[in-house]
């Protein structure tokens, strides 16, 4: 098949897991004999242009609304924006007159707004469009009442949260963004269990913002040195709440964790598999719903133990207590006791471990997500 691949935001710029997902989709379409044209914006401030991961074409001609630089900038002149949405218009005109095409493939849409869609259903394709957050991507009275439309969600909860903003998606199909298990399930290096005296290897990947919840994992380092339970941490991620990064570093320096807590800065998807590697726990602390939780799942395919607060689409990825442990959002005390509970139980977590990696195989893997979607389209 020949596909259109639409979203706002296009690795290598990318700003958290879904630019990755429609990415990853795009690698395992790529890899079931499909040809695909990725059409989205340029956002520089997000690092250089180019072709995709994959070496997809990618055009960045796409405006947007507003800006991700520095936080979410929406832009709210009407004049400025109905000229956005012309100018994209034609943007789109020009590459369905470029066909034949067998279907698209939407994204994200904020900033975007769902005035791309109306090209789009007028160009008579087949029209998949993967929604990755709980929040809706447009108000209920401009749900595309078309058969040529077909949302999919990135998760039971995505679906639920849906239909309970009134989106008619009841029925919509789940098809869940997955992991590279090619790139993320390579062998850790070797590293001894932990023993009552020796420190826990822990992670947390994502962005530095409040949402999602690193400081919690801060607080429980604390806690857990004044029971005489030791852990190292590494946190890497992109400082997309400047004030918020800077209030982790301050924390550790009047906690002193600096011997404790080491800080990475946004990885390339090699750097990442790598960074997982060296470590035996991640965390996955957010205190709001997700969608799902893509580093999540790739950090488990790597063979680290989980334990996270399982919030929206994030407690479909695991069992409790059997493929990873999960506690309250925002409960450090309870973070720090399920760490300290590894520390003391090297089956336990051995078993998490491979527990964990043999469900990511088995039921969230990138090929399996582009299965599902290669079905939908035809």
């Amino acid at each position: 098949m020949r596909l259109l691949l639409i979203t706002n935001l296009y690795p290598p710029q990318e700003l958290g897991g879904y630019g990755r997902c429609m990415a990853d989709f795009a690698w395992g379409l790529l890899q079931r004999g499909h040809w695909l044209q990725v059409l989205c914006s340029d956002a520089p401030y997000l690092g250089c242009a180019g072709a995709g991961p994959s070496g997809e074409p990618v055009e960045r001609s796409l405006q947007l609304k507003g800006s991700f630089s520095q936080g979410v900038q929406v832009m709210h002149d009407g004049a400025a924006r109905a000229a956005v949405d012309a100018a994209n218009a034609q943007v789109l005109q020009r590459w369905l007159a470029a066909g034949p095409w067998d279907g698209v493939l939407l994204g994200n849409l904020d900033l975007l707004g769902p005035e791309l869609l109306q090209p789009l259903l007028a160009s008579g394709l087949r029209l998949l469009h993967h929604v990755g957050f709980v929040s809706p991507p447009f108000a209920p009275e401009q749900f595309p009442v078309s058969a040529q439309y077909r949302l999919l969600a990135a998760s039971g909860a995505v679906r639920q949260a849906l239909v309970q903003a009134g989106l008619p998606v009841a029925g919509a199909p789940v098809v869940y963004p997955g992991a590279r298990v090619d790139l993320f399930g390579l062998p850790r290096v070797s590293r001894p269990l932990p023993s009552p005296g020796g420190p826990l290897q822990v992670c947390f990947a994502g962005l530095q913002m409040m949402s999602k919840g690193p400081h919690t994992l801060l607080e429980a380092l604390v806690l857990l040195r004044e029971r005489g339970v030791m852990a190292q941490a590494m946190l890497a991620g992109g400082s997309f709440q400047v004030d918020y990064a800077s209030q982790l570093r301050r924390y550790c320096d009047a906690h002193g964790l600096g011997d404790q807590v080491w800080f990475a800065p946004q990885l390339t998807r090699d750097q990442l598999a790598r960074f997982f590697r060296l470590n035996q726990v991640c965390v996955f602390p957010s205190l709001h719903p997700e969608a799902f939780g893509i580093v999540a799942a790739e950090a488990m395919a790597s063979g680290l133990a989980l334990v996270s607060t399982g919030v929206g689409g994030a407690a479909e990825l695991f069992d409790d207590g059997i493929s990873g442990l999960a506690y309250p959002a925002g409960d450090a005390a309870a973070l720090a006791e399920r760490l300290a509970r590894l520390t003391a139980d090297p089956a336990l977590l051995t078993r998490l471990q491979h527990n964990g990696q043999q469900r990511v195989r088995e039921r969230f893997s990138v090929t399996t997500a582009a299965q599902q979607l290669e079905a939908l389209l035809h």
